[in-house]
């Protein structure tokens, strides 16, 4: 079975959140959209028009890219971050983590965060592979799909590019 990633499309995106309240109460039994795996930003227009013209929201999502190369995985001192063979989720052993955090300085997209009351990391894992964003997304501005059509090598290219630079920095 070939490996599917989520892809986001900003045109269609309306910013309703209803991904993100989907999210947390599926992962988590309850609403909080600091507790989803997923998370839309908005944006003010003006960075990109002038003051004086009607301002347009722009909406972007980061979430876990499911890199073919998981810096994540390289940064955990414990192991506890592996890929799930059957639906391609870079996914946490809570058995394994230790809450140190590591993962998170090592993932260039910043889709790895903190539960604070938890003591513990979380990041998407596409929902044992029926990720319930995309299903609940009323303007379709998220999809599932193979990772061969959904142009993840770009990513793949600039988390490696991105993490190079880091341990060049560091060195």
């Amino acid at each position: 079975m070939e490996e599917k990633t989520i892809v986001f499309d900003p045109y269609l995106c309306t910013g309703c959140m209803r991904c993100m309240t989907t999210c947390s109460t599926y992962n988590n039994g309850a609403t909080s959209l600091a507790k989803a795996r997923l998370q839309v930003a908005r944006h003010e227009g003006h960075a990109i028009t002038e003051i004086d013209e009607e301002d347009e929201l722009i909406f972007e999502a980061l979430t876990c890219q499911q890199c073919d190369v998981p810096y994540c995985l390289h940064f955990c001192p414990v192991n506890a971050i592996s890929r799930n063979t059957e639906t391609g989720a870079m996914v946490i052993n809570y058995d394994k983590c230790i809450g140190c955090r590591m993962c998170m300085s090592g993932c260039p997209f910043g889709a790895i965060r903190y539960d604070t009351l938890r003591k513990r990391v979380f990041k998407c894992e596409l929902c044992d592979g029926d990720p319930q964003c995309v299903k609940f997304c009323p303007a379709d501005a998220l999809q599932f799909l193979p990772k061969s059509v959904a142009n993840t090598p770009k990513y793949d290219y600039l988390s490696r590019k991105i993490t190079t630079n880091r341990a060049e920095k560091t060195e």
